[in-house]
């Protein structure tokens, strides 16, 4: 009973994967004028590792995830140099605890549901580069389980405002950059004991250098890091904040002038608090009509 408790504890509340709001190379390029594209993804993570404050915590703690994300964009054009993209966001999640990790639980079903207003601005740049601002709003409709340390839901709303510059430096090479941060909203049933729960602001940077093999085909290298979302539980703080970086790789290509496809791999270099993906594997699908 005292080691699930310490695991209920330090462990980090699983949401779906888009609760860290990543992009990949080109993601804030301009979507072309009165366009849509519909985005399929297939994320898989695996997790051999937990940690507190920096240490690892003793035993064979695994975490393994599958999730199916459906996105929606709308490409509106006001003015040659203004996209506004609004956009939804729709994941399943499967998330299973193993070996000594077990007494947290598992949990499946539909996380949070995001809406997203993208602004984009290209800029008066030898070619062309890309500023966004992008609010974005998690509705707390996915399964929650007050009870268990493992949920795709989080059961509070989440208000992210992420910043973007695309650094064209030719046609064939280009630098990503995006900054975001979040509030949230207080889960009113936190724990067994159904506690007051919110959460210090969560930031995140990403950085990826981009390549054009051809018009069609792209390849992308970076990472990123994610510091703060420490829990507040009846105004006393768990001293939980999360401090991860990760590395990432990805290809993508246009197999026609509609379909795309998009592969990232990649794995958490460092973990301040929770699991550490040993390996997370990403399949994007995208249709444009």
């Amino acid at each position: 009973m005292m080691k699930k408790t310490y695991l209920y504890f330090i462990a980090l509340t699983i949401h779906s994967p888009a609760y860290a709001l990543e992009f990949v190379p080109g993601d804030y390029e301009m979507l072309p004028p009165d366009k849509s594209i519909v985005l399929t993804y297939f994320q898989a993570t695996e997790s051999h590792k937990m940690y507190s404050d920096h240490r690892r915590v003793a035993g064979n703690n695994k975490f393994h995830s599958e999730a199916t994300l459906l996105r929606y964009i709308y490409g509106y054009r006001p003015t040659p140099f203004l996209s506004i993209e609004p956009q939804l966001i729709v994941p399943w999640v499967k998330a299973n605890t193993e070996a000594d990790a077990t007494p947290l639980g598992d949990s499946s079903g539909v996380g949070d549901i995001i809406l997203g207003l993208p602004f984009k601005y290209r800029l008066n740049t030898d070619h062309g580069d890309i500023f966004s601002i992008a609010p974005y709003l998690y509705v707390p409709t996915g399964h929650y389980q007050s009870d268990q340390a493992v949920n795709i839901g989080a059961n509070y709303w989440r208000y992210l405002l992420q910043a973007a510059y695309i650094h064209h430096f030719s046609d064939q090479w280009s630098l990503d950059t995006g900054a975001d941060v979040s509030w949230v909203s207080t889960n009113h049933h936190y724990g067994r004991s159904h506690d007051n729960q919110t959460q210090t602001p969560k930031y995140e940077y990403q950085l990826y250098l981009r390549y054009n093999l051809d018009p069609a085909t792209q390849l992308g290298f970076g990472g990123g890091w994610i510091k703060g979302a420490g829990d507040i539980v009846n105004h006393r703080s768990l001293e939980d904040k999360v401090d991860t970086r990760y590395l990432r790789l990805s290809a993508a290509h246009f197999f026609t002038s509609a379909f795309q496809a998009e592969l990232s791999l990649g794995r958490d270099l460092t973990v301040e608090q929770g699991f550490k993906q040993n390996s997370f594997l990403s399949i994007r699908l995208g249709y444009l009509f």
